[in-house]
């Protein structure tokens, strides 16, 4: 039979039913095969008596099993508490198929007419940070929904989780298989592989006994991580038995194994954690480490959503302060902030928390500009502008110092002595009255000399001596 096939079947019983428009008792319906169903729900309703049917999804649940009882407890639930699981199904009852045969059958809303995805084709990878947040937040506020009524689904995984990014809105489906009461035996819905907790599967298959709410917890932070990362926790890993998560549990401290992904994961993953603000860092951890063999580690739905709120918004930078607005060159102001949905502070490109203050140097006017970067995104905030004064720097004369060494007796040469100092006066200050001009050359007059007498035989001679000659007797 090809898919574009129209099946019939034929009202028997109704059991439960929660709403209108609904078939009741002998009503003739059509489905037809939904290609990519929703778990349980594999067809969906075209038509009631002829007539168009509602957007609704058609389920068999297993021969045998007590899907009719725990959908009666849950329709009792919403009756005191309408709209809280809205992809829970409507209606049950009984259908006798065209050879004869009866089959439970169980009628729910089909997400896809309203825009929901199940999680694994959701398109999260364009969805920007702020985006992925709210969807996270909605995660745990959904499975907060179930652990407020005391219901266990055991089975939250990538199918069973649906979300519509245009509002960041999440669904749970199946919700209508979990149990209600303590005891009651949760049915046999089963997480799929990678959202499914430790204690429930070993090497050879899924555990037989019931799921308790610290598996829903697991599921949850298993869907937080990759709504928020984009990567299922254990990616890195070969396989998820228990010996190998196991084997890393016991010798790793998580996260250190963005450490162990392959390169072009490892880069993308480690910035995606980077992003993450320390307390949803510390609620992964709880759950992935501790909670890997104490179930009672894990963290509450109720936890999880408590801690995403506050960190859901964008980064706001609330107050922003300098001490100083005017200050010499090379002197600090002391930059004080305080900062909403962010986890990390750069104050002129330095890391810090939050909330602090900082001691910035400042050489030349300028505005100090602190960013507040948050796991929704990053934004900038600037103080008013600090101006700088600037002294020139003064001329100092060289200036000899006031004590010199002075030589005295030689010391005893088995023992050095100090060398005594000698006190002198300071230089006075210097002679700053200008200089005479230099007087002008005058040469000198020529030397006179002395005739000589005639007749005598040495001229130059006479004129050397002759004032001695001439008082010679």
């Amino acid at each position: 039979m090809s898919a574009a096939a129209i099946r019939r079947a034929w009202v028997r019983e109704v059991h439960t039913s929660l709403g209108t428009g609904l078939p009741g008792p002998g009503a003739a319906i059509g489905y037809r095969f939904r290609p990519g169903g929703l778990g349980a729900y594999q067809h969906r309703l075209e038509t009631v008596d002829g007539a168009a049917a509602p957007a609704l999804l058609i389920g068999f649940p297993v021969r045998g099993g007590r899907a009719g009882e725990h959908l009666r407890a849950l329709h009792e639930v919403l009756k005191a508490r309408p709209g809280l699981f809205p992809a829970a199904a409507v209606w049950h009852g009984v259908l006798r198929l065209p050879d004869g045969r009866t089959c439970h059958a169980l009628l729910a809303p089909d997400p896809a007419a309203e825009g929901y995805r199940p999680l694994h084709g959701a398109p999260l990878g364009d969805e920007p940070p702020h985006a992925r947040f709210a969807l996270a937040r909605a995660l745990a506020a959904a499975v907060r929904d179930l652990a407020a009524v005391g219901a266990v689904h055991g089975g939250l995984d990538s199918a069973t989780l649906l979300a519509r990014t245009a509002d960041h809105s999440v669904r749970i489906a199946e919700v209508e298989f979990a149990s209600l009461r303590r005891d009651d035996t949760p049915l046999a819905v089963g997480a799929a592989a990678g959202y499914l907790a430790p204690e429930l599967y070993d090497d050879l298959g899924e555990h037989p006994e019931p799921a308790t709410e610290a598996a829903d917890r697991w599921s949850l932070a298993v869907a937080a991580h990759v709504v928020l990362t984009g990567f299922h926790p254990y990616h890195f890993l070969l396989d998820l038995s228990l010996a190998t998560i196991g084997g890393y549990a016991a010798s790793q401290t998580w996260p250190q194994h963005r450490l162990a992904a392959s390169a072009p994961f490892a880069v993308e993953y480690a910035a995606a954690l980077a992003s993450l603000p320390d307390a949803v860092l510390e609620l992964f951890a709880r759950c992935f480490q501790h909670g890997w063999r104490d179930p009672d580690a894990r963290p509450s739905a109720a936890t999880w959503l408590a801690t995403l709120t506050a960190w859901t918004g964008h980064p706001v930078v609330t107050a922003l302060h300098a001490d100083r607005s005017c200050v010499l060159a090379g002197d600090t102001v002391t930059v004080s902030w305080h900062t909403r949905f962010a986890h990390r502070v750069l104050v002129d490109g330095v890391a810090g928390g939050p909330d602090g203050s900082r001691a910035v140097t400042v050489d030349r006017p300028r505005r100090i500009v602190v960013r507040a970067i948050g796991p929704s995104g990053t934004v900038e905030a600037a103080t008013p502008r600090v101006e700088v004064v600037r002294v020139p720097p003064l001329r100092l004369r060289q200036v000899r110092p006031p004590f010199v060494l002075a030589a005295h007796d030689t010391p005893a040469a088995d023992r050095p002595a100090p060398v005594p100092l000698r006190h002198l006066d300071p230089p006075g200050p210097p002679d700053r009255r200008p200089l005479p001009p230099p007087r002008p050359s005058v040469p000198a007059p020529p030397r006179p000399v002395v005739p000589a007498r005639p007749g005598s035989p040495d001229p130059g001679r006479t004129a050397r001596t002759g004032h001695t000659e001439r008082h010679r007797p």
